[in-house]
C-alpha cells in the first residue's frame, strides 16, 4: 500500500514539474522568437497550449523514465536508496534496516549503522544481524567492490589515517545521508 501512495506522490509530482519545464520551455522559445525569426517559435506563439500540452507530455515521459534510472530511484514505499558511485547503493528497508550489498560478502546484503563514502571508498560500521556477526567496522572499495573488516574502532581510525579517510565520528545513519543527498535542488527538481 505505501509503494502504491509513493508512486502516486511521484506520478503527481512528474506531472508538476513536466508542467513547469514546458511552460519555462515556451517562454524560452518566446524569448528566442523575438531576436531571430524562426519559423518554429512563430509556430509555438500561435499554438501556445498545444505545444505546452506537447512539451509536458514529452518531459513528464522523460522524467518518468529518469526516476527509474540509478541516478533518479531513491526508492519507493517503505525502501529508500542512495546511490554511491559505480552503481553501487546503500538501502534501507521499513525506516530501520540500512544495508549494503558487496560481492565479497558471503551473506549477500549486510546490515549498516552507519557510513560515510569518501574517494570512491564507503566506509562504516556495521549492525549485527540475525546472519551473521560480521567485525565492527568495514571499507568497501567500491572501484573493485571488495570490503574489508576491522576488529575494533582503533583498528579501523589506524587504516582511515594511513588512507585519509572519515573517522568514525564523522559517519552518518541511513536517514541523514538520504536527507542530505535527495534534499535541496535534487528534490524540488527531479522526481
Amino acid at each position: 500500500m505505501e509503494v502504491l501512495f509513493h508512486f502516486i506522490f511521484q506520478l503527481v509530482k512528474i506531472g508538476i514539474l513536466a508542467s513547469i519545464y514546458s511552460s519555462i520551455l515556451i517562454g524560452i522559445l518566446l524569448i528566442i522568437g523575438k531576436f531571430k525569426s524562426n519559423a518554429f517559435p512563430k509556430r509555438v506563439k500561435t499554438k501556445k497550449r498545444k505545444y505546452w500540452f506537447l512539451f509536458g507530455f514529452l518531459i513528464s515521459i522523460g522524467l518518468f523514465i529518469f526516476s527509474f534510472t540509478y541516478w533518479g530511484n531513491h526508492g519507493l514505499g517503505d525502501s529508500a536508496r542512495i546511490p554511491i558511485g559505480n552503481f553501487k547503493e546503500v538501502g534501507e528497508t521499513n525506516g530501520i534496516n540500512a544495508y549494503i550489498e558487496p560481492h565479497n560478502y558471503q551473506y549477500g546484503a549486510m546490515n549498516v549503522h552507519s557510513f560515510i563514502k569518501s574517494n570512491n571508498i564507503l566506509v562504516g560500521k556495521t549492525e549485527v544481524s540475525p546472519v551473521d556477526r560480521p567485525k565492527p567496522f568495514f571499507s568497501w572499495d567500491l572501484s573493485k567492490d571488495q570490503i574489508t573488516f576491522y576488529d575494533s574502532e582503533k583498528e579501523y581510525n589506524a587504516f582511515a589515517d594511513k588512507n585519509r579517510l572519515p573517522k568514525k565520528s564523522e559517519f552518518k545513519t541511513f536517514r541523514e545521508s538520504y536527507r542530505e543527498y535527495w534534499s535541496g535542488i535534487r528534490f524540488l527538481l527531479l522526481p
